[in-house]
């Protein structure tokens, strides 16, 4: 993982920087693996710290990123609530060379004696771990236990002294000069890729800071220990002699818009091929890079459940689809089946009992002769009855199959707005209300809320265009229907994708007319609020409230409209975010 034990090391100063004499406020849970601490200082005003033990995303940083916290806090935040409340920070620290950063705070115990505490968050991968030890270093308590059947080398265990994790036989890359570098470096000669070589030789560097050494000295990731040259020898001694005692200068390479790398100084193995920002600080970089990520993960897990019964549903309603269309197109050929019966009935005095066919002069189509076959087990009046009942069936099937095929096809367009509204869900509260809106159209069985608890109900996203209107942005079919059919007024603008699904739209103006530039943000916030965000020059319908309908037994989110017209626009999320007004 880029979060290596020289990125801990520059961020543990810098947030002993930040931290010192800060006092814990608040302590909270809201996931498994993360805690969250609220901080008095001025160093660190609007942010709290968030340690995560988390498997996937392990760090430690701040952050400004609101959470939901549950309704009761697990044992383990109440127990730090306990212990930490109204300390002190005294240091910020991290062993040299661990992936481990550890806080040391000024407490006052059950007696009011002052002590101290030190919350120790281990930022290993799955072995990760928060762990609060006392004075003595005695471990009080911590986040995920390790016992003897889970490991035989290391045990974390309240009342167990707190032990570092055994050491690696590697050379610590700060501990030698520039010339012992090189050195070293030319006494290996072997047929081992470059970047592998660094990451068995060296503590403390990550598998992409490897990488970029690798290419600073050879400008190849290719290149093996053997096939490197004096002088690629010489940049590779001075960039690791450069990386292990230098100042941090955090950046985050992005492929395209989103975060793909991190570190603690400028990256330049991607070349152009990714864009590689530098920022200011190295709590921020985590914030911005794992923020993002962790947002997309966990609510892509949160949603799976839902999702997989849309997709089911969606899945099914199409193969149903393809069945009645081809019923539906059998049901075509009727009039032949019914040409056929009535050349048996008109030619029955020619025919007995036991033919398999006959010649016949087809008068509906230029007296031409057609072979008619006949069931060999019935009467001739028998296979005439038995074609008239095909034929009817198939005349009253076309009907029916008509209208089922189009239940079915607005039933997809329902399921793919269901779709779009779980892609765009931010939180549990978002996923709650689509899971009621699948509960009211029968897709998914009512949960009862076990504790009693009443939620919150969601408000739609609101903006502010930049001549002062006030714009609404549906976040789930419940709430498309609720924005246009009850909170709109009349005059209002609505806007939507067209044949795109995606959220309703509305412009507060009361049917005054709008200026173009607010027409056109309000299209672009439309759009972007769509399965169509990732397209260009995507269809906008808009109309005045009063001409937009929801037709009798429509599913939810579904409306008709007239008068209306069409826009044209390019998705834009930086301008999204910056209309939108937070709550």
């Amino acid at each position: 993982m880029a979060l290596d034990a020289l990125f801990i090391s520059h961020l543990a100063q810098e947030l002993n920087e930040l931290l010192v004499g800060a006092r814990i406020d608040k302590i909270h849970q809201p996931t498994r693996d993360d805690i969250v601490i609220g901080l008095r200082s001025p160093n660190v005003k609007g942010k709290r710290l968030i340690m995560s033990a988390n498997a996937s995303f392990p760090r430690v940083h701040l952050t400004s990123m609101a959470r939901e916290n549950p309704a009761s806090a697990p044992m383990f935040c109440m127990l730090l609530r306990k212990h930490l409340t109204n300390g002190r920070i005294i240091s910020v620290s991290a062993p040299h060379l661990e992936r481990i950063i550890d806080i040391r705070l000024e407490v006052n115990d059950e007696m009011g004696i002052s002590s101290t505490r030190t919350l120790t968050c281990e930022i290993m991968a799955r072995h990760s771990n928060i762990i609060l030890r006392d004075a003595d270093d005695r471990i009080i308590e911590c986040l995920k236990r390790v016992d003897l059947d889970t490991s035989e080398k290391r045990q974390v265990l309240p009342g167990l002294f707190y032990e570092l994790p055994p050491k690696q036989e590697k050379l610590d890359p700060g501990a030698y000069s520039r010339a012992e570098l090189f050195d070293i470096i030319c006494n290996e000669k072997g047929e081992i890729l470059c970047d592998k070589w660094v990451i068995s030789s060296f503590a403390g560097f990550s598998p992409l800071v490897c990488r970029e050494l690798a290419y600073r000295a050879g400008k190849d990731l290719s290149l093996h220990m053997s096939e490197l040259s004096m002088a690629q020898r010489e940049r590779m001694a001075s960039a690791i002699c450069e990386i292990a005692g230098g100042s941090a200068a955090p950046c985050i390479v992005y492929d395209g818009k989103q975060p793909y790398e991190f570190s603690f100084f400028p990256i330049t193995q991607y070349e152009a091929t990714m864009t590689a920002e530098v920022r200011g600080s190295l709590s921020d970089t985590l914030a911005e890079y794992f923020e993002i990520r962790e947002v997309r993960e966990t609510m892509r897990q949160r949603s799976h459940g839902i999702l997989q019964v849309v997709k089911n549903a969606y899945n099914r309603t199409q193969k149903k689809l393809a069945l009645q269309r081809e019923e539906l197109k059998k049901a075509e050929n009727r009039e032949e089946i019914r040409e056929r019966a009535e050349l048996i009935s008109a030619n029955i005095y020619r025919l007995e009992k036991g033919m398999t066919s006959f010649v016949a002069q087809n008068y509906y189509r230029n007296c031409e002769e057609v072979t008619i076959k006949l069931d060999s087990r019935l009467s001739p009046q028998e296979n005439s009855e038995k074609l008239f009942r095909e034929y009817r069936r198939m005349k009253n099937a076309e009907k029916y199959i008509t209208e089922q095929i189009a239940a079915g096809e607005e039933e997809l367009i329902y399921l793919e707005s269901v779709l779009e509204s779980i892609e765009k869900a931010e939180s549990e509260a978002d996923l709650s209300e689509i899971r009621d809106e699948l509960a009211e159209t029968g897709y998914v069985s009512r949960q009862n809320d076990r504790r009693g608890a009443k939620r919150t109900a969601l408000r739609p996203y609101r903006f502010t265009s930049s001549d002062g209107y006030t714009i609404y942005a549906g976040r789930n079919n419940k709430q498309n229907d609720a924005l246009t059919l009850k909170s709109a007024m009349k005059g209002d603008l609505w806007l939507h994708t067209k044949n795109i699904p995606g959220s309703h739209v509305i412009v507060e103006c009361a049917g005054e007319e709008l200026p173009d530039r607010t027409i056109t943000e309000a299209a672009i916030i439309a759009a972007y609020y769509s399965r169509a965000r990732e397209s260009v020059n995507v269809p906008v319908d808009y109309a005045r409230v009063r001409y937009v309908k929801k037709p009798q037994g429509a599913a939810p989110g579904r409306v008709i409209y007239t008068n209306y017209y069409t826009a044209y626009v390019t998705p834009d999320e930086e301008l999204c975010k910056k209309l939108m007004q937070k709550d």
